[in-house]
């Protein structure tokens, strides 16, 4: 769990790594660009910086993945956009990230004279604190469609503290050149002093972060308005009391430079101690920034894999957690799936553990929801390690914590049932074909023999002919059911999902439904919670495995019985996703007083072309809870048979959902 920690906070460390490099503004851009280089797929990045009056930005710093020292920024330093104009300039005004999918037909891209190959591009603000524009960091690639909603999550976890880097070796700068002004005030008048004075004072007094001056022992000698606001100290008063007292060894006048985080007042600060040779006494300079969001995002990092470690381990199923597109844990089962080990898939996007296809597949049924959400049963493709192809049937749980995106799945190696799903729909459809042919030649013959019956034939001879239209019909619907059937296990079920009030919804359908019952003598009642909220489901379908369940409940009623329908929430949670998001669902039972299930049929119940014992004698043909059951489960649903001697009990258990979640 330590290694992983690390890796997950190795970007962080790069970026205070490149704080190092302050006051060298550009030497601190360039160390940023390195690291987004390395961390996604651009070929090519630069950053932009405003000028003093804001009304431009500047190229200052530029680098390229396939170069090794000096890149091409000698081509792009220096380089001025206009604010506003531009892609850049855009992003800079808005504050708000463009991404350019392909740059050879889209408008906003102006293509200037450089020798980089541009087919799209990714253009991002560094912002510092709400809107305080640091500079616009920009990302190319020579192919088309390179960058992703993906990309703009790792970046948007980057940014952050590169802004603030880029700002302190700004603000460093700023110093360092106040610094250089003072050491020439021995060669300006008295009146010029004043008025120099009263400028470093306002620029002192009115940055952004916290700076401080003390002397040896601890005495502030000088403060800024915002480090008095973070550590509520004053001029006059001792640092020491909120800073650990053996620090105060460390400090001397070739002290290096101290790093240090402090707990005031319910916040945690980063204090920086650096000497500052001043006469007559060498004084310490400390920068203070308030660090509060970016540790507790480190602590809940280790608090989400602590609290689902466990639970991931332990699952039957193979099981993963992703964050911002990376993955953050597998369990052994995962890996042993793809036939990887742990440290060649943690850490790694999984963009490249599925094929492309796929993942434009995935991206689109992720962006269509929004917030916490639930995605079951999605059909993908992985690729092994050894490069064969996996048909993978994966659920996913959309988490966020903290404004950080996670996902947590369950996913299941659904290779061999494709092939044979493939195999017995190709029998299925030349099966149907086969059938449905010399049929309708039958059916055609016994109709028009039918025509004119009573002039020709007798009355045994009529009967023939009305049996044998009886018996075409029914191997007709057989045919249908088969088609019906091939289409869904073929992976052709298309669901066309809207909001639906379910407790409506099924009182129609027993409504229709109970015209059939009465010629049965079957009444059927129903008892629904209109509180619960509509479901976003597809109503035909729905419609369809009702009907059947429906249907099947009236055959196996005795005359003058009843068919008890039922609708309302369920409280039994399946699976460990289901207790990650704790997703709530509704439960649908319908219950007959027939002859009941045994518990041997009840296991093969919904098997195709399964009919049990009163099946049989109600000539079934073992494909209607087949069907019910693929439609449910294309839902993100279940059905599921209780065995009993006292009639039969179906439930349908759906997820209570709606179009956004």
């Amino acid at each position: 769990m330590d290694d992983l920690l690390d890796k997950e906070l190795s970007v962080l460390k790069k970026i205070n790594q490149a704080i190092s490099y302050a006051p060298d503004v550009e030497a601190v851009a360039s160390a940023i660009l390195d690291i987004v280089l390395d961390e996604t797929l651009a070929q090519n990045a630069s950053i932009m910086m405003p000028s003093s009056d804001r009304t431009n930005l500047e190229i200052r710093a530029a680098k390229g993945s396939s170069d090794q020292i000096s890149r091409y920024s000698e081509q792009s330093l220096g380089q001025v956009f206009p604010m506003g104009e531009g892609i850049a300039g855009i992003v800079a005004s808005s504050r708000e990230p463009i991404i350019i999918k392909d740059a050879s037909c889209d408008p906003l891209f102006q293509n200037r004279d450089i020798k980089v190959e541009i087919g799209s591009m990714l253009s991002m603000p560094l912002v510092y604190g709400k809107a305080e524009l640091v500079g616009v960091i920009n990302l190319s690639h020579p192919e088309p469609n390179a960058f992703s909603q993906a990309d703009l999550s790792l970046l948007h976890f980057l940014l952050p503290p590169a802004a603030l880097a880029l700002r302190n070796a700004r603000v460093m700068r700023d110093i360092e050149d106040i610094n250089r002004m003072l050491k020439d005030e021995l060669s300006m008048n008295d009146r010029a002093l004043k008025e120099f004075g009263k400028n470093i004072l306002k620029v002192f007094n009115y940055m952004s972060i916290g700076v401080l001056t003390m002397d040896p022992d601890g005495v502030i000698t000088t403060i800024n308005k915002k480090a008095s606001e973070l550590l509520n100290l004053s001029t006059g008063e001792n640092l020491w009391k909120v800073i650990d007292s053996d620090v105060k060894y460390q400090c001397g006048p070739d002290m290096g430079d101290v790093c240090l985080d402090v707990g005031v007042q319910g916040k945690i600060l980063q204090l920086e101690l650096s000497p500052l040779p001043l006469k007559p006494l060498w004084q310490i300079l400390v920068c203070i920034r308030d660090v509060s969001l970016e540790r507790f995002k480190e602590h809940e990092l280790v608090r989400v894999k602590d609290q689902y470690k466990d639970m991931v381990e332990n699952a039957i199923d193979a099981v993963y957690i992703v964050k911002e597109g990376r993955f953050l844990l597998t369990n052994q089962k995962f890996q042993e799936m793809l036939g990887y080990d742990a440290e060649d898939i943690l850490n790694k996007h999984f963009r490249h553990f599925i094929t492309r296809e796929s993942l434009h597949e995935l991206a689109g049924a992720i962006r269509s929801r929004k917030g916490n959400s639930f995605i079951p049963n999605l059909e993908i493709q992985a690729l092994k390690k050894d490069g064969s192809r996996l048909y993978l049937e994966i659920s996913i749980g959309r988490l966020k914590i903290d404004d950080v995106l996670c996902f947590v799945g369950v996913v299941r190696d659904i290779t061999g049932k494709k092939e044979l799903l493939g195999l017995k729909s190709r029998f299925l459809h030349v099966a149907s074909h086969e059938i449905r042919v010399p049929l309708t030649v039958i059916r055609g013959y016994a109709r028009m023999l039918g025509r004119n019956a009573k002039d020709i034939l007798s009355s045994e001879q009529i009967e023939c002919v009305e049996e044998i239209e009886k018996q075409c019909e029914r191997l007709l619907h057989f045919s249908n059911s088969l088609l019906n059937f091939a289409r869904i296990n073929s992976g052709k079920l298309v669901l066309n999902k809207q909001s639906v009030n379910m407790c409506d919804h099924i009182r129609n359908i027993v409504h229709n439904m109970q015209i059939k019952a009465n010629e049965d003598g079957v009444n059927i009642v129903f008892e629904g919670d209109a509180r619960i909220p509509a479901l976003y489901v597809d109503p035909m379908k729905i419609d369809q495995a009702l009907y059947n369940l429906i249907d099947n409940a009236i055959k196996h009623s005795p005359p003058s019985g009843e068919i008890k329908i039922r609708f309302g929430l369920s409280y039994k949670e399946h699976g460990d996703l289901g207790k990650i998001l704790k997703q709530k669902s509704v439960l649908i039972s319908v219950m007959d007083q027939g002859p009941g299930i045994a518990s041997e049929e009840a296991k093969e119940l919904f098997g195709e072309f399964y009919v049990g014992k009163s099946g049989r004698a109600k000539q079934g043909i073992g494909l209607g809870l087949a069907i019910t059951k693929e439609i449910i489960h294309a839902h993100g649903g279940h059905v599921e048979v209780r065995p009993s001697k006292d009639g039969g009990h179906f439930s349908i258990t759906l997820p209570l959902n709606g179009e956004d979640n």
